[in-house]
């Protein structure tokens, strides 16, 4: 996964990055639901509002086990926008690489059938967590790296008041992830947890904080 390659830049840089202001200010305030909703979002040049295009998501976790036995969860999330020819899996998963200085990892990975007008995927900039699909939220802190055209990672600052901030972060409803295209328009895609997801979520944060050696030496989680 090259993530060999995030060595020691994860616990030293803090990536920044806003929303464009067209997707910031959609306006749209979802409740929470039992069916989580999920909305691709794409730039119109010369446009104050982009083109809204609906898709779906679900959530799972998963049990990973390391080579030493250890199992941990993995959160999973799976999604489709049928109409752009578009699928994606993301993960976050607590860092089991201690040459990673990282507290967690995500990977968006896309599947890209053909029809999809953007020519391919070229960026990931970051991840933010908001209340409401309306809110501009707050981004994680994170590095972000790209693996191969359709994989890109974030990996989670290690240090302990940005691991903290993360994690309560983390516990927000809703999600932005602001990529781009090859043909260079920008786009978001943005997820709600709903009922199945905010269950997934808060099962794998409590196992984390229950078997998390980062509370007795400081290190990265194993």
């Amino acid at each position: 996964m090259m993530r060999s390659a995030m060595v020691l830049v994860v616990g030293i840089c803090v990536l920044v990055f806003s929303p464009f202001s067209a997707f910031a200010s959609s306006g749209r305030s979802v409740p929470r639901s039992l069916v989580p909703q999920m909305f691709l979002y794409e730039e119109r040049l010369e446009k104050a509002r982009p083109t809204t295009v609906p898709g779906s998501v679900t959530w799972s976790i998963d049990m990973r086990t390391d080579a030493r036995g250890h199992s941990d969860p993995v959160i999973q999330a799976h999604i489709a926008v049928p109409k752009r020819h578009l699928t994606a899996v993301l993960t976050l998963e607590r860092n089991a690489d201690p040459s990673v200085s990282a507290s967690h990892l995500i990977e968006l990975s896309f599947q890209i059938a053909p029809g999809f007008k953007g020519g391919g995927i070229y960026s990931l900039q970051s991840m933010s967590m908001k209340a409401t699909e309306g809110d501009r939220g707050d981004t994680l802190i994170a590095v972000p790296a790209k693996v191969t055209d359709n994989l890109y990672m974030l990996a989670l600052n290690d240090l302990p008041e940005a691991r903290a901030k993360n994690l309560e972060l983390l516990e927000r409803q809703w999600i932005d992830l602001p990529i781009s295209y090859q043909d260079g328009k920008r786009a978001l895609l943005t997820l709600e947890k709903g009922a199945d997801g905010e269950r997934v979520f808060n099962q794998a944060i409590q196992a984390w904080a229950s078997d998390d050696p980062a509370r007795t030496d400081g290190g990265n989680a194993q």
